[in-house]
C-alpha cells in the first residue's frame, strides 16, 4: 500500500477504537466518518483530482488488501461511494495459492505472485486464461476488453460488474501502470469529446453530440459504446445526434427533443437488464402520450448483444414475470422470449459486448442508423 493509504487506514483504525468494539470483530464506519478520516490524510490528493474519485480508489485499494469491506449499498452520485464500510480485524496471512503456468505475454508476473492481493491474483488468472484462449488482439477500448476478459474468464463473485473491473483495479505492476496495461491488453482509453457550445450540449448528466444532419437521435447508455458507435458510423447515415450517459434523465429530457433538435425519431441501445429497459420503455410511453418522436429499439444492435453477450448475474434482484413481460414489450417481438428469461433469472447483458471490433467488421448494424 502507498503511504497515503497506510495513513488513511491508521485514522480509520483510531476511529474504530473510539467506538469501543471488540478487537476481534469488524467495525462499522459510516460514509461521513470515512470522509472525516480521509480528510486528515496528509497530501491526500497531490494531483488535485476530483476528491470522491480519489477516495473511491483508496477504498478499493484497502479492500483489495483485505483491510476493509465496502457496503453493497452505494450513493447515487456521479462517482458512487459505499454508504459505509466494515473495518476488518487483522487476520493471519493466508497461504499463497499455487502459481499458474504463465502465458509468454505474462511470464514476468511470476515474481509478483507471492506478494499480490487475492483480487490481483484472481485478475491475473483471468487475463492469463484469456491469452491462452487465443484471442483476437484487435485494439479496443479498455472497458470492452475488461468485459471480454472478466466476463468470460472471471468468476461472478470476484468480478460482479466485469466491464468496470479495470476502472477500480489500479494496483500492482500490471493494473497500476496504465501504459503497460494498454500495451499488454491491446487497449486504449476513450473519453467524451471536449465540450463546446456549438458541438455538444449538456442535458442533465448526459450529452448530445452532433454527428450529422439527419433527423434521428441515437441514445446510448454508456460512453464506451457511444465512442465505438460514433467511430464506426457508415458514411451515409440518418443520425443527427448521438446521446450518451442520460440515465434516468432521459425520461424527462425526451420532452425537449423535438423542439430543440428537429428530431423525427429516437433510437435507443443500452444494457439488457431491468434499469436498461425501464428507461427507454418509460421514455417511449411519455413520447407516445405527448405526441413526441417515437422511441424505438436498435433492433440489430440488440440482436448482436443477444448473440454475442455472456449473461452475468445482475446488480438488481430477479424480476417478476409480469414486470419482465411489460418491459420487454418495448423490444422487437423476436427478442422478447429470451429477454424475459434473462430478467426473471436476475441476469444481465452489458452493452459493451457489442464493441468496437464487431462494429468495425460487421455492417449489419448499419440498418439501425440508416
Amino acid at each position: 500500500m502507498k503511504q497515503r493509504e497506510i495513513d488513511f487506514l491508521g485514522f480509520l483504525t483510531a476511529m474504530a477504537k473510539r467506538k469501543k468494539g471488540r478487537k476481534t470483530s469488524r467495525t462499522r464506519i459510516g460514509l461521513d466518518e470515512v470522509w472525516t478520516a480521509f480528510r486528515r490524510v496528509p497530501l491526500r490528493n497531490p494531483e488535485n483530482e476530483y476528491e470522491p474519485l480519489v477516495l473511491a480508489r483508496q477504498l478499493d485499494s484497502l479492500e483489495e488488501h483485505g483491510k476493509i469491506e465496502q457496503f453493497r449499498k452505494r450513493t447515487r452520485e456521479t462517482v458512487t461511494l459505499p454508504v459505509g464500510i466494515w473495518l476488518l480485524p487483522d487476520a493471519a496471512p493466508r497461504p499463497v495459492p499455487p502459481m499458474p503456468i504463465w502465458h509468454h505475454e505474462l511470464y514476468w508476473l511470476a515474481k509478483e505472485w507471492r506478494t499480490a492481493t487475492d483480487r490481483q491474483r484472481a485478475a491475473y488468472l483471468a487475463v492469463n486464461a484469456w491469452f491462452f484462449s487465443g484471442p483476437d488482439l484487435f485494439r479496443v477500448p479498455l472497458r470492452e476488453r475488461a468485459l471480454e476478459i472478466f466476463g468470460r474468464f472471471g468468476s461472478e463473485e470476484d468480478f460482479p460488474m466485469p466491464e468496470k473491473t479495470l476502472d477500480t483495479l489500479r494496483s500492482g505492476p500490471l493494473f497500476g501502470d496504465r501504459d503497460r496495461l494498454h500495451e499488454v491488453l491491446r487497449t486504449f482509453t476513450v473519453h467524451p469529446p471536449l465540450l463546446a457550445e456549438d458541438f455538444v450540449e449538456k442535458v442533465g448528466d448526459g450529452y448530445y453530440q452532433r454527428v450529422g444532419t439527419g433527423d434521428v437521435l441515437l441514445v446510448v447508455e454508456n460512453v464506451t459504446t457511444w465512442w465505438s458507435l460514433v467511430n464506426t458510423l457508415p458514411d451515409n447515415h440518418r443520425l443527427g445526434y448521438v446521446a450518451w450517459g442520460l440515465g434516468g434523465t432521459f425520461r424527462a429530457s425526451i420532452n425537449t427533443i423535438s423542439a430543440k433538435r428537429d428530431i423525427a425519431e429516437v433510437r435507443y441501445f443500452g444494457d439488457l437488464d431491468l434499469s436498461g429497459l425501464r428507461i427507454p420503455a418509460a421514455a417511449a410511453d411519455i413520447a407516445r402520450k405527448q405526441d413526441l418522436p417515437p422511441v424505438r429499439p436498435t433492433e440489430r444492435l440488440y440482436t448482436a448483444l443477444l448473440d454475442m453477450g455472456v449473461p452475468r448475474r445482475g446488480k438488481e434482484p430477479p424480476a417478476e414475470m409480469s414486470t419482465a413481460a411489460e418491459l420487454v414489450d418495448w423490444l422487437p417481438a423476436d427478442h422478447c422470449t429470451v429477454s424475459t428469461s434473462l430478467l426473471v433469472s436476475g441476469r444481465r447483458l452489458a452493452q459493451e459486448w457489442v464493441g468496437y471490433q464487431h462494429l468495425s467488421r460487421d455492417e449489419g448494424w448499419y440498418g439501425d442508423v440508416c
